[in-house]
């Protein structure tokens, strides 16, 4: 997890913010068979649950957030792929399958 970063997991249909890693959670991102897994730590039963219920409308961002220098936005696609909860180690993981990398500020000026 890079200290100018963040992780966020949204519902698609309402915007509805699930899980926020400046809220406490820690994340990691691993290759695993053509798949991106993001594995988040520290996220609470009730919030793992419903990412789990909402996992065919989720949309999964990363941040970057550098000091000097552009924000850079990462969306990852979910599709039908694993998502799952371990409430005894509040433990969420979701599989990915691709991603796309943008710049806001080549955008808006």
């Amino acid at each position: 997890m890079a200290e100018h970063e963040r992780v966020l997991v949204k519902h698609a249909v309402t915007g509805r913010m699930l899980v926020n890693s400046k809220d406490g959670v820690a994340y990691t991102f691993d290759e695993e068979g053509g798949l991106t897994l993001i594995t988040l730590t520290g996220v609470e039963a009730e919030k793992g649950a419903a990412v789990v219920e909402l996992k065919a409308e989720l949309n999964v961002f990363r941040f970057e957030e550098p000091e000097d220098g552009p924000v850079i936005k990462h969306w990852y696609y979910v599709g039908d792929n694993p998502v799952t909860y371990d409430a005894d180690s509040n433990r969420l993981t979701i599989a990915v399958q691709s991603e796309i990398e943008y710049r806001p500020d080549q955008y808006w000026a």
